[in-house]
């Protein structure tokens, strides 16, 4: 009938690629131009609709979280050393933070660690009034 398997197999492909082109070309759904006479628009977070369809990337203001502010600057004072134990309480932009030094550690050391923690906080954490006190 068309001469062969091979031969009719490509005329039937195609015939279907010429269909589905010509659909493409002729019913819009290329997703090229606009909408109902409307362009396509994206939020207008510089970022040209990302962080709407992804929320975790840092540009986005929902990113931060105070779970994870708190849990980054535990990590920080960790880090230091001497500290057994930190308390925060998260009063936005406030931060008090209570450190709880090792227990062999003398007073003029506990008071350097307070300062450092301190510094150490506030320089990682710019978007906050961090204040550090020792407790016992």
């Amino acid at each position: 009938m068309c001469g062969g398997f091979k031969r009719c197999k490509r005329g039937l492909f195609i015939v279907i690629m010429g269909v589905l082109l010509t659909a493409l070309a002729v019913g819009g759904l290329s997703g090229c131009g606009a909408r109902n006479g409307a362009p396509r628009t994206y939020g207008h977070d510089g970022y040209m609709g990302l962080s709407n369809s992804n929320p975790n990337i840092p540009g986005n203001p929902n990113y931060f979280n105070y779970n994870s502010d708190v849990e980054f600057m535990e990590e920080k004072l960790m880090e230091l050393g001497g500290i057994r134990d930190a308390r925060f309480r998260v009063l936005d932009p406030h931060i008090y933070v209570t450190i709880y030094p090792d227990q062999g550690l003398s007073g003029d050391r506990a008071a350097e660690l307070e300062a450092l923690a301190q510094s150490t906080l506030q320089s990682n954490m710019p978007r906050y009034t961090i204040h550090v006190e020792l407790g016992r």
